[in-house]
């Protein structure tokens, strides 16, 4: 899989990554800061040590013999060889050296190859000369970094592992939306990880429960009220076929057939959630739709470039051109051009006619169910539920629907179904 950082997981990674390696080598930091301030105690001690040591010998009857790099010197010598420390590491020695010492103790710094520290002792007359010590413990610090580094991976790791589980409902939550928006029957998710996500699963199962109980109310009322009116449209056309007056007879058997055609397309929208053919070739199932629908003096011009693997459901692909080309012949102009093809995105179905467009700003409704536009665009046998069935049938496929104003006039209607969500679909 892989990993991005836009993703709700791919951001919880950087953020545990960035956390640990941060907290791990300040810590790494902290601990070498403090062997600096241990070093610096143990060369006091030392020193002090050094120091007891230099005064027994000069106490002692008769006086011990010293070591060769301590030297009994007076000011003069002192003033000669020595300086007043002024900085670097000698410094910070010094200094916590001298906070052991008795008050009014006097300092001085000899930079030979081996440094001394000249001390004046309040108690003496003469000045001390001892070597610095500095104690150089074996730094452990470099061996630490590939310890520290394996726990900072480990730590990563099982970190991940546990954000990878606390983001699977938000993913599958996000799958479940998608087959929703396609019209898709969603099984309620499982409620798992924090309690905020449980809730926010909990409340989701609930609104697609509320979804689909409506969407089935609706339906079954538009499947009930088409379903009723059959029959008076029926007992209607059968009286106006008695009618003595051939005018009027006319007359009512438009305005009955004007009805039975809205009454379809009611039944097709309440019908179109629920595809059962199989999935068949889609270049040569619009080829048989042209053939028929040129029978009815409606001739669609062809450009077929897809091949065998475009399939779809038969039902869907029917009611999805029929509705177009109606569409199109209703409101457009022919030519009426259908099209296929294959593209990075998915399978494309195009179909384009030449009459005057849509309004830019009717766009965004056109395909919501019962919507028309203006009445000079209207005509009989249409309730606005042409573009909404096709809308509804596409999300199906997984694909994607586009309403587009051909710069030379008409409208494009453009739907790209990927392959994956189509082959699902299917």
């Amino acid at each position: 899989m892989k990993l991005r950082i836009d993703t709700l997981f791919g951001r919880m990674a950087l953020l545990i990554a960035a956390v640990l390696v941060i907290s791990h080598f300040s810590w790494l930091t902290i601990l070498r800061m403090d062997r600096r301030q241990q070093q610096v105690d143990y060369s006091v001690e030392q020193m002090l040590f050094q120091l007891q040591s230099i005064e027994h010998a000069l106490d002692a009857r008769p006086p011990l013999p010293l070591p060769s790099l301590v030297e009994i010197g007076s000011n003069a010598r002192a003033e000669e060889i020595a300086t007043v420390p002024q900085g670097g590491r000698p410094r910070r020695l010094i200094e916590q050296f001298a906070g052991r010492l008795p008050k009014g103790s006097e300092f001085r710094v000899e930079d030979e190859a081996t440094p001394r520290l000249w001390i004046k002792l309040p108690t003496r007359t003469n000045w001390i000369a001892m070597p610095i010590l500095w104690v150089h413990n074996p730094p452990p610090d470099n061996r630490l970094v590939p310890g520290v580094i394996l726990v900072v991976g480990v730590a990563i790791v099982f970190a991940l592992l546990i954000a990878w589980q606390i983001q699977r409902p938000v993913r599958d939550m996000a799958e479940a939306a998608a087959r929703l928006s396609r019209q898709e029957s969603v099984a309620p998710l499982r409620e798992r990880g924090p309690h905020e996500l449980r809730q926010l699963i909990e409340r989701f199962n609930r609104m697609v429960a509320d979804l689909v109980r409506t969407d089935q109310e609706r339906n079954t009322m538009l499947a009930g009220i088409a379903h009723d009116l059959k029959t008076p449209l029926a007992r209607l056309r059968l009286r106006a076929e008695m009618l003595s007056d051939p005018k009027a007879s006319a007359g009512v058997t438009r305005d009955v057939e004007s009805m039975s055609a809205i009454v379809e397309q009611f039944l097709t929208f309440a019908q179109s959630s629920e595809p059962t053919a199989r999935p068949v070739p889609v270049e040569k199932r619009i080829s048989e739709l042209a053939d028929s629908l040129a029978e009815q003096d409606r001739f669609v011009e062809l450009d077929l470039a897809a091949g065998d693997g475009f399939r779809m459901i038969a039902t869907q692909l029917d009611r999805i051109v029929g509705n177009l080309v109606d569409n199109a012949y209703a409101y457009g102009a022919p030519p009426v051009h259908v099209s296929t093809a294959r593209t990075n995105e998915g399978w494309r179905l195009t179909v384009e006619d030449h009459g005057t467009g849509i309004p830019d700003d009717a766009m965004d409704r056109v395909t919501l169910p019962f919507v028309r536009l203006d009445p000079a665009r209207g005509g009989n046998a249409h309730s606005g539920l042409g573009l909404a069935i096709v809308d509804r049938l596409v999300r199906q496929g997984g694909g994607k629907l586009n309403l587009v104003n051909r710069e030379e006039g008409g409208l494009r209607v453009e739907m790209v179904f990927p392959f994956a969500p189509l082959a699902q679909a299917a």
